[in-house]
């Protein structure tokens, strides 16, 4: 039985799979690239992502190269150490922030959550802080039947060591980093228990210069 959205985890890195540079820096999309990711926000219920990317890109996350209506913001954070100016908290649509019950209760996180409830944030408090937990409550409170996961690396790492995804897309860009912020950064799996994936699409971009995959998890 189906109890969570339909995940697709869709990010652009370098050819040695790095999502940013040693010093943060992740613009890698050519205008093709983003075209192709603001279409699949326009065809998702919710779009995700983690505080850090939060706190280093300031994303917006919203429609900007294509028409539709824009998804729900979903943020992962433990800490809650934000910048409640940051766009997210600022501009439409509404923004979801889940956080450990027990921050509830904290004096030191009180100012915090007051500051992003007086912005119009929803904080949800959840007992359990894994990636399927959170999902599902997305998919039963709010009806998120698809979702788009956008990083950062640990956040991706997350949704993969839990097996809670369906589908990877991934926009290859002709940068070499060396260092950085690896696609899935978390600490790994020993080759036998790694997870395998199915091929089913493979494009050159339309600029020419890129390649976009989609693989879809092999189910258990």
């Amino acid at each position: 039985m189906v109890d969570r959205p339909y995940i697709i985890i869709s990010c652009t890195m370098s050819i040695d799979g790095r999502l940013a540079s040693k010093d943060r820096y992740s613009q890698l999309s050519c205008p093709s690239d983003k075209r192709r990711q603001h279409i699949l926000r326009s065809e998702v219920d919710a779009v995700l992502v983690g505080a850090e990317t939060v706190r280093i890109d300031n994303p917006k996350l919203t429609l900007k190269y294509a028409h539709g209506k824009n998804p729900i913001r979903v943020i992962i954070s433990n800490s809650l150490r934000f910048n409640v100016n940051n766009t997210i908290f600022t501009t439409p649509p509404p923004t979801i922030v889940y956080t450990s019950k027990l921050n509830e209760e904290s004096s030191e996180k009180k100012q915090i959550i007051q500051a992003l409830i007086q912005k119009g944030v929803e904080i949800r408090y959840v007992n359990d802080m894994s990636i399927c937990s959170i999902m599902r409550d997305l998919y039963i409170t709010k009806n998120v039947k698809k979702i788009m996961v956008e990083g950062g690396g640990t956040t991706i790492w997350n949704f993969i060591k839990e097996n809670c995804f369906d589908e990877i897309r991934i926009t290859i860009s002709p940068r070499i980093f060396g260092n950085g912020i690896s696609f899935a950064q978390g600490e790994g799996f020993t080759g036998s228990s790694a997870p395998r994936l199915q091929l089913v699409n493979v494009k050159l971009c339309e600029c020419g210069q890129e390649v976009h995959i989609i693989y879809r998890k092999i189910s258990n």
